[in-house]
């Protein structure tokens, strides 16, 4: 099996994060987001990945430098399908995609198969959520053929939908079933691709192009205990950094030994203070005595929390400092960050770089300097 991650997008909805990283690269526990895909194709037998790359991809590129199964390369596509059709000359055989901001346990395995005995020209894997409005929204007839798929509807589209569906006996009538950006494609695709270049994003128009003119398109339903989160914002970032501590994602593990229930760390970190888990606490991190980190933490890499200081609900990268006395609650600090002593932060995003102190409160702080976090 060969697949393609898509890692080039923007992450506007991420700023100030993305600024000087690209979303794929964000931090989580240890190691960045796509890295942790990586590994899940690996584990199910895909032994060829080709990371698309753009935005600041050569962070990207120097990360996965050497890398034994993973290749990644910058191309200057327009969209999702525009990537895809500039890999026409090493894409030979059915191919799965996916996207380089998302965390799924799905087994790749059984949905390539899947397709594989559909003669079906892609396979569009889809989750049930209680809201579809910010996705493509699906709807199946009874054999599991997509009959009809609309990016992003108004929810008076999806009302008078689900009556029409209904009436037409659709598997999914009552299911808010959604496009969770993973797809097995057929090499036919490719062909598709080439003879229509208007066609540059997969759900805004191959899908819908592909079922209006009678192609076959599957739907595969991810089974309800399948865990899948799109690491799009702030909010669904540090969810799913939760989630991870907490052991809700089956077969993803931070990237340190688990030393007690809840508490991940890397034997080269020096504790002293109380630790309340859930937690993960990175290479070489210090935590001075009266300090108290969780529950629900993430230190990554060298970072120092001195004596008095509490962290909770947030997110620390590299490199960064707190000084004593200090209290963090419910923020994301990015990397080579000095909080000076007794100083609060409060559902807030501190840029990289920047020294703060006094109270700050509900702000997101622009980067002071492009430092990335994997420098």
């Amino acid at each position: 099996m060969k697949a393609v991650v898509l890692a080039g997008g923007l992450g506007t909805r991420l700023y100030p994060l993305t600024k000087i990283t690209p979303k794929p690269m964000i931090p989580l526990a240890g190691k960045p987001i796509l890295e942790y895909i990586t590994e899940w194709l690996r584990k199910h037998g895909v032994k060829d990945i080709i990371i698309v790359a753009r935005y600041l991809g050569d962070q990207i590129l120097a990360y996965f430098k050497d890398h034994p199964y993973v290749r990644a390369m910058l191309l200057d596509s327009k969209d999702t399908a525009d990537a895809i059709r500039l890999l026409d000359d090493i894409l030979e055989e059915s191919f799965i995609v996916t996207m380089g901001d998302t965390l799924c346990n799905i087994d790749y395995r059984e949905i390539y198969e899947s397709h594989e005995s559909s003669n079906a020209v892609a396979t569009i894997a889809l989750k049930q959520v209680e809201n579809p409005l910010p996705y493509g929204i699906v709807y199946l007839n009874e054999q599991g053929d997509i009959q009809l798929f609309i990016e992003k509807p108004l929810s008076i589209e999806v009302y008078l939908l689900n009556i029409a569906y209904y009436r037409r006996k659709s598997l999914s009538a009552y299911e808010n079933l959604i496009n969770t950006g993973i797809y097995v494609l057929s090499q036919h695709i490719l062909e598709i691709l080439e003879k229509n270049p208007g066609l540059l994003d997969f759900g805004r128009h191959v899908f819908p192009y592909l079922i209006e003119n009678g192609y076959k398109v599957k739907g595969y339903i991810l089974k309800h205990n399948v865990y899948w989160n799109d690491v799009g914002r702030l909010e669904t970032y540090k969810n799913v950094a939760w989630d991870l501590l907490d052991g809700k994602i089956a077969g993803f593990k931070p990237g340190a030994p688990k030393i007690l229930p809840g508490i991940y760390m890397h034997e080269s970190s020096l504790v002293k203070g109380e630790v309340h888990p859930p937690v993960y606490i990175g290479r070489n991190a210090v935590i001075e005595g009266d300090a108290v980190i969780g529950p629900y933490a993430i230190l990554e890499d060298n970072v120092t929390v001195e004596q008095g200081s509490i962290i909770q609900e947030s997110i620390i990268w590299h490199n960064t400092i707190v000084r004593r006395g200090s209290k963090i609650y419910d923020a994301i600090i990015m990397n080579d960050v000095e909080v000076a002593e007794n100083t609060r932060v409060v559902a807030s995003v501190i840029g990289t770089g920047n020294h703060v102190r006094g109270d700050i409160s509900r702000k997101n702080m622009e980067p002071a300097e492009v430092t990335p976090p994997y420098a």
